[in-house]
């Protein structure tokens, strides 16, 4: 994939780019106009300056697949002393990376970054919603 390819191109040139990571945050992205291989790509990212109010987050590193092994192995790859500094693990609900997050660095600590937080939380109320108003509407939504 040429985009891929690119990307840990330009990644690769900046040697200093794990430095400082206390936060990092992982998710897939979708390349939907591939047709051939795999269609995901891990996205890790370092979340310290956002969480220290210091600037934007940094992209650290794409990997191929989306996968419990795909997010270990990189995680595998660090040394352990960059693993030991690591605090936090921002991901979505996908239990591969919280599983391999917690393999690979057991005392960070896991969490649901703040869009699926709130897409959650939506559809919660959505679906309260939905019941309530099947209560007292009925099913087509009239008394």
């Amino acid at each position: 994939n040429a985009v891929l390819a690119e990307g840990q191109r330009v990644l690769i040139a900046d040697p200093a780019r794990f430095d400082g990571v206390a936060v990092i945050g992982v998710d897939e992205h979708v390349w939907r106009h591939t047709r051939r291989g795999d269609k995901y790509v891990t996205v890790i990212i370092d979340l310290t300056p956002v969480r220290d109010g210091t600037g934007p987050a940094r992209l650290l590193d794409m990997v191929e697949g989306r996968s419990k092994k795909a997010f270990a192995d990189w995680l595998a790859q660090r040394p352990q002393e960059w693993r030991d500094r690591v605090d936090v693990v921002a991901m979505d609900g996908f239990s591969g990376f919280k599983t391999a997050a917690t393999e690979e660095l057991p005392d960070a600590a896991t969490v649901m970054d703040p869009f699926h937080v709130v897409r959650l939380a939506g559809n919660a109320l959505d679906e309260c919603r939905r019941r309530v108003q099947l209560a007292t509407c009925g099913h087509r939504g009239r008394s």
